[in-house]
């Protein structure tokens, strides 16, 4: 007897090289998948922070690649709460005590988001909700985190199919004409957002698959990863949640990266993947602490030895392969 649908991966025609970065921008589990790429030495990064909703993804995209001044719609996008200044577009991961640092923050991601987009074979986008918070005296003006702000400042609305459609066509073809080798995959977060009860975070995913679903259809470079599938209807029980129960547990996680992989890399691209995990996890290993406050002599001398031939195997590993992430750097 079957108790469970197996969702079986087919190869994508979207081939990825581990050589080449990738960048992945949205929700949390951009995170989650950027950190398991990292971890075999693939230069994967969400640039833009953690945001939510399709029109914020698009409004950072926007202000860091296609702005005539990013700095100053930027500078606007800033206001000072609890003695520190945030950014209504990003998360607060780029805020901080003085303007001059955030603004700083924010050049240094649009320097590295042109110069990773510039190589990258493959842009992932991850949606994770449908609603969207405006500013209450800015009716057009979205936000892409509400930094713990009044409620009475903001107003709150579910945008539809159309929208997101609208805004992401527009920007996949800007990207697609300033950087040609682009493909753009999406996805749809398993994460459940339950603020609005069972039937609102449905309905909230609903309008994000039919979105991925309208911009693969027009746009033959876009792709769609089925992320929010493979925990919902494969993976299927609580057992494959955090203790939250909202966030996939970090064994759905596995499955899904393992899918990914299966999805995406080749087997040339899999031994890279399956060496880099390896000289990664031996970098990061710590030996066991002595019963002794101080180490012996011997001992330190031993694991110096066994960094430095895992430095050496490294650096033979990037000869071979210049394009993964260095381990100490």
């Amino acid at each position: 007897m079957k108790f469970r649908t197996e969702y079986i991966p087919g190869r994508s025609s979207l081939v990825l090289s581990p050589e080449m970065p990738v960048v992945l921008l949205g929700s949390c589990f951009a995170d989650n998948m950027a950190a398991r790429m990292r971890s075999c030495l693939w230069n994967a990064c969400n640039l833009l922070g953690t945001l939510y909703n399709p029109l914020s993804i698009e409004k950072a995209l926007r202000a860091l690649l296609f702005s005539s001044h990013p700095g100053m719609e930027f500078y606007e996008s800033l206001f000072q709460a609890g003695g520190r200044y945030h950014s209504w577009l990003f998360d607060s991961r780029i805020s901080a005590e003085k303007r001059d640092d955030c603004m700083a923050a924010f050049l240094e991601r649009k320097e590295s988001l042109e110069s990773l987009l510039g190589s990258a074979k493959a842009m992932f986008v991850t949606f994770g909700t449908s609603w969207c918070y405006y500013l209450a005296d800015r009716k057009d003006y979205v936000v892409a985190n509400c930094h713990k702000q009044p409620a009475s400042l903001f107003y709150r609305r579910r945008v539809s199919v159309e929208e997101i459609v609208e805004r992401w066509v527009d920007i996949a073809m800007m990207l697609k004409d300033r950087y040609p080798h682009l493909e753009i995959v999406f996805t749809v977060s398993p994460v459940r957002h339950l603020k609005d009860g069972f039937s609102g975070n449905s309905h909230s995913k609903a309008v994000l698959l039919l979105a991925t679903e309208e911009l693969c259809r027009r746009l033959d470079f876009c792709h769609y990863f089925p992320a929010y599938e493979i925990v919902n209807d494969d993976l299927r029980d609580y057992r494959f949640y955090a203790s939250d129960l909202v966030h996939p547990s970090e064994e759905a996680v596995e499955y899904i990266w393992e899918i990914f992989r299966s999805t995406f890399v080749d087997s040339a691209g899999e031994m890279v993947l399956k060496e880099g995990e390896k000289i990664f996890k031996a970098w990061m290993h710590r030996p066991l602490p002595s019963s002794t406050r101080c180490p012996s002599a011997e001992s330190v001398e031993k694991e110096e030895r066994r960094r430095e031939e895992i430095r050496l195997r490294h650096a033979a590993f990037r000869a071979l392969h210049p394009g993964m992430l260095p381990i100490d750097g």
